[in-house]
């Protein structure tokens, strides 16, 4: 009886020192490759800087032929190489500056047009070309168009037309190349005379365990 109480003390104890040398791991978020959507004259100052670092620069026009964006029209970017192996998940946000007075509520819509193929113009969903500029579908409109494509989500106006910064979305791609598609559906002309101060900020996230 004596050794049997013995080795239950001692089973106990080698558990216990088991037990003692759990770690506990957390799993946080680690910021990796950020996209600045922008044109070649994109100055980013105060508000508008929404990076943390020094992102890869993506050519993307919001002022088409010095006009801005009118209502009901869209641009797409140019094509992005995300690479073979990507974040799962990537943030978006943007900054934008109206043209003309705007309504609050109104909004200017995102989309990701995804594809499999390393050609530019080639396999891209509602026929947007993978080069920077005015998104031009053939045979139907733009608003029909991009609904082809993946919505990551919008920017909701606050009825100032100066610059906006707001965060959009949290979206997953699932091609390795795709474009970053905006349409305008706010009422007004955005960008007006120039790009300053427009950009969109894509940032990829990954979970790492601690």
């Amino acid at each position: 009886m004596k050794l049997f109480k013995t080795l239950i003390f001692s089973v106990a104890l080698l558990f216990g020192s088991f037990s003692a040398t759990y770690a506990v791991n957390e799993v946080q978020q680690k910021v990796t490759t950020e996209y600045s959507f922008q044109s070649s004259v994109y100055i980013p100052t105060g508000l508008s800087d929404m990076s943390s670092g020094t992102p890869s620069v993506v050519d993307f026009t919001c002022d088409e032929g010095g006009t801005g964006l009118a209502d009901q029209a869209a641009v797409n970017s140019d094509q992005v190489d995300l690479g073979v192996n990507h974040p799962t998940l990537f943030t978006v946000a943007a900054t934008l500056e109206w043209f003309a007075a705007v309504t609050a509520g109104k909004t200017v819509d995102f989309y990701w047009s995804a594809s499999s193929e390393a050609g530019a113009t080639e396999g891209n969903p509602g026929e947007s070309d993978g080069v920077d500029g005015l998104y031009a579908p053939t045979g139907f409109t733009d608003d029909e168009g991009v609904k082809q494509m993946t919505y990551i989500g919008s920017h909701i106006n606050n009825g100032n037309q100066d610059t906006q910064t707001a965060f959009i979305a949290v979206f997953s791609p699932f091609q390795r190349y795709g474009q970053l598609v905006m349409f305008n559906n706010s009422g007004a002309t955005l960008c007006g005379t120039d790009d300053i101060e427009s950009s969109v900020l894509m940032t990829g996230i990954v979970n790492e365990i601690q």
